[in-house]
């Protein structure tokens, strides 16, 4: 292992005093793209701060060193990030409180708009969140289906505006052309995504986009609809597309990322890298979405490098070949102290 100096992997000087992980299989961490800390279930509650700390130690345990939080109705996640120290925790970056429309969510849930404000709205959240902002692209109305709350016009401003503050765009979506309006306006993450298309990802992958599929939610969510519903026939027929697009979003240059969207919490993300798996991905990718991807995509270090961030997670086997394992770390470093 590396020489480690303020929490930073250094070029090894002299001989050891410690080893640790000799003959181990090593990643940088596992990461979770699709969280929700201020909660442990699908509700429309405020987030809970001391449960929340709670999840993200455990999550840290887990071997999850870098999490994405999606945003919530508050600021949950974001007060984490503040009064956690960073070596008790994962890195986390996220959304604050999530946008959408009067009737595009949840009543009443997070920062509520007309859509003709969005640009607005998403300077405002910029600030309050940590590096991401969230837009509910969609929503189910009643004898119509998943409809979309936002134009491309709309969809483009609310981009420009979060480049502007310096943050990127996630969006939710599960509607069948929101996904290609949300690629074309420049949409940073796509999350869920069931109706992306080849030409989308194309798009996407060129600009090196990220796209989190969040299988095991979108199984749940079709579990409880029942398959012979109008909304459980829209997600057979997306996961359906889901299989097939899986290995040619890699191949275009997508980061194909792991999240738990709820499933579990952000220590149980090896779970959705198997059935990332499962729905086709090779192991290398699976891996990579449950880890380097991730730092890859939000600009860190994944090589163990000098100067980067001393985090590693340590496996008795190879998870590219044996996946099972992405659940068994023997070690958690972070910042350079064994968990």
């Amino acid at each position: 292992m590396r020489d480690i100096v303020d929490g930073r992997w250094q070029e090894p000087a002299g001989d050891a005093d410690d080893e640790v992980g000799k003959g181990l299989w090593a990643l940088p961490g596992l990461a979770d793209a699709h969280a929700h800390l201020a909660t442990r279930e699908l509700n429309t509650e405020p987030g809970n701060l001391s449960e929340a700390i709670e999840r993200a130690k455990r999550s840290l345990r887990a071997g999850v060193t870098l999490i994405l939080d999606k945003g919530w109705r508050d600021d949950t996640a974001i007060r984490v990030l503040e009064v956690v120290d960073p070596g008790d925790r994962p890195e986390i970056e996220g959304a604050g409180t999530i946008i959408h429309t009067a009737d595009g969510y949840y009543r009443g849930f997070g920062h509520v708009i007309d859509p003709e404000d969005v640009g607005q709205a998403v300077s405002e959240e910029a600030g309050a969140g940590a590096g991401w902002v969230k837009l509910i692209g969609d929503w189910p109305r009643s004898g119509l289906g998943a409809m979309p709350n936002f134009d491309a016009d709309q969809l483009a401003e609310a981009v420009a505006a979060a480049e502007t503050a310096g943050v990127r765009v996630a969006i939710h979506t599960m509607a069948p052309d929101v996904p290609s309006m949300a690629v074309a306006a420049g949409v940073h993450s796509i999350e869920h995504g069931l109706f992306l298309t080849e030409s989308a990802l194309d798009a996407l992958g060129g600009r090196e986009g990220i796209w989190v599929p969040t299988l095991l939610r979108n199984e749940a969510t079709l579990a409880q609809l029942g398959a012979d519903s109008s909304g459980g026939r829209l997600f057979v027929e997306g996961l359906g597309r889901v299989r097939k697009l899986l290995p040619l979003a890699v191949e275009a240059g997508v980061h194909v990322l792991a999240g738990t969207d709820l499933i579990g919490s952000p220590a149980d993300v090896a779970a959705e890298a198997i059935r990332l798996s499962e729905y086709g991905l090779a192991g290398a990718a699976v891996v990579a979405a449950v880890s380097t991807a991730a730092f890859e995509a939000t600009g860190r270090d994944a090589t163990f490098g000098p100067g980067s961030i001393a985090d590693a997670v340590l496996f008795e086997q190879n998870p590219t070949e044996t996946l099972g394992v992405l659940a068994h770390p023997t070690h958690v470093i972070r910042r350079g102290r064994v968990i």
